[in-house]
């Protein structure tokens, strides 16, 4: 399991109002902020920058959705949201 977080690893929020919540990284500010969104409350047009200790990294990402995005391809949040909700599903 890789513990850096790269576009399009999915992260467990561990601190803030937005606490035990899954996202997606969908892009990295520096070595210390990233960008996540999930397509609900955090739209891919404006994703929320969250500072890395403040994020576990699931260990999962993902492929499709961090290829389009760094492929500069349109994503849909809608998209976004059922990959991220399929995961969950999956998970249990």
């Amino acid at each position: 399991m890789s513990t850096e977080i790269t576009t399009g690893s999915i992260v467990l929020s561990k601190q803030g109002r937005d606490k035990n919540n899954l996202y997606l990284c969908v892009g990295v500010v520096d070595e210390q902020f990233v960008l996540i969104a999930d397509g609900k409350t955090h739209r891919l047009c404006k994703p929320k920058k969250k500072n890395i200790k403040h994020l576990k990294h699931t260990g999962d990402t993902l492929d499709v959705i961090a290829q389009k995005l760094k492929e500069s391809k349109k994503v849909f949040d809608s998209e976004l949201n059922s990959s991220l909700r399929n995961f969950i599903k999956a998970d249990r």
